[in-house]
């Protein structure tokens, strides 16, 4: 990979978020994802794309109070051409590539799950097609007994025999474990590393696994990165989003980066199932786990398809979980978004029920959200929206300010005119 090989959005993104080891000497600091995600969200109210930002004509027009980034610090961000071509062929050499947020082989996965915080950058080596296949996520702490260990390697080893992928923070202990058991039964492996890319992408102990298609590592960090506690504890939030299973072999209690990375993932609504060892000897983490939501490790899965015992064990349970929705969809005449007087009754109707119904755990918002969106099919002013929904303009103008919060609606200019657009995740994204 060159810098001829990386689109030119790739390169407006590496410019703004990523460091270029001893040869980048900028004082401006690089965007963190948060605030790559802000500028995302800025640059489509323009109808712009990272790549413009190249463009010095662009750049002198970017005096507008609301831009997130200070335009110095986007200045002398953008300017680091030659400090990331260095980098560039330097990671190239060692034969790691590079996939940015704007990438179509960026690994999906990441966008729907993590959704503003899936990582503007993916450094990485091995084939990156791994990064799409799913799998289950095995963590663990490093210093595991002989129980956790032996559970580790059979665990991996059942996955690739059930053709299922490992993926795990590729540390010392259970991680290493679990991708050992993989490997021995032919399986294949991505390890998310917070640290030392660059020097495991030539280690001995993984360039067999590289070379046979086998292993993909990947990292969010400069190939460069050394360990640092705070990478170490965030890479576990990709190990889980990359994942459609988890399995947690050892956690400590309140401490450490399993426990506190579990603890997150299952606090996420939309996690994936997570279950835990159990047994006499567990560490205390473990049972704790089991009492904030994730499931015993199903014994059923040393015998049977490892895969479908996961999702029989998870699904009668997760299943009612689910947020419940209210879903609408009204036939209106193709020439007209506007909702008939009837229609519109019938949608207050229902959702003074919905509210009453669900008064324990609703409000009004939840229940008018899909409406909202339903009628922003098409883009329309704020009075357009407010006659379409039957409803006083202050109160819908109290809604678009949450739903903009939530990135689901913004404002464009459309016809030279200021209108409401419902936000589609996947374009959203696409930066």
């Amino acid at each position: 990979m060159t810098t001829e090989q990386i689109t030119e959005n790739a390169k407006a993104i590496l410019l703004l978020c990523s460091r270029f080891g001893s040869g980048d000497n900028g004082a401006a600091k690089p965007l963190t994802t948060k605030e790559y995600d802000d500028l995302a969200s800025w640059l489509r109210t323009r109808d712009w794309w990272p790549m413009d930002l190249l463009e010095e004509s662009n750049i002198s027009t970017l005096h507008d109070p609301t831009l997130p980034v200070k335009l110095d610090r986007l200045r002398a961000l953008l300017t680091r051409g030659t400090a990331m071509a260095l980098a560039i062929e330097k990671w190239t050499n060692k034969g790691l590539w590079v996939i940015c947020r704007s990438d179509d082989d960026y690994p999906q996965r990441l966008k729907q799950n993590l959704k503003g915080n899936a990582p503007p950058i993916l450094y990485g080596a091995g084939d990156r097609a791994l990064l799409s296949n799913g799998g289950l996520a095995v963590l663990g702490s490093r210093n595991v007994d002989a129980q956790g260990e032996s559970f580790a390697r059979d665990l991996g080893k059942r996955a690739a025999e059930c053709r299922m992928q490992i993926i795990s923070g590729a540390a010392r202990g259970v991680d290493e474990f679990a991708m050992h058991g993989a490997f021995s039964a032919g399986g294949t492996v991505v390890g998310v590393l917070a640290d030392s890319l660059l020097a495991s992408a030539v280690s001995g102990k993984y360039r067999e696994g590289l070379r046979d298609g086998k292993l993909t590592l990947v990292s969010t960090f400069i190939p460069e990165a050394g360990f640092s506690v705070g990478n170490a504890m965030s890479r576990n939030k990709y190990v889980y989003a990359l994942s459609d299973f988890s399995v947690v072999v050892s956690s400590d209690y309140k401490k450490g980066g399993t426990w506190a990375g579990a603890e997150e993932e299952l606090r996420n609504k939309d996690r994936r199932p997570m279950f835990v060892r159990v047994g006499l000897d567990v560490p205390k983490g473990n049972t704790e786990l089991l009492n904030k939501s994730a499931l015993p490790f199903p014994e059923a899965a040393w015998k049977e398809d490892l895969g479908d015992v996961l999702r029989r064990s998870s699904s009668a349970v997760l299943a009612p979980e689910k947020e419940k929705s209210l879903s609408l969809d009204f036939s209106g005449s193709a020439s007209s978004t506007a909702i008939p007087r009837d229609q519109a009754q019938a949608v207050q109707e229902r959702t003074l029920e919905y509210v009453l119904t669900n008064a324990r755990s609703a409000t009004v918002f939840e229940a008018v959200k899909p409406i909202i969106l339903q009628a922003l099919k098409k883009p329309m002013a704020l009075d357009e929206l407010s006659k379409t929904l039957d409803v006083r303009k202050p109160q819908v103008q109290d809604w678009i300010k949450i739903l903009k919060a939530e990135g689901l609606v913004r404002m464009k200019t459309v016809c030279k005119s200021k209108k409401l657009v419902r936000i589609d995740p996947n374009e959203e994204l696409a930066l």
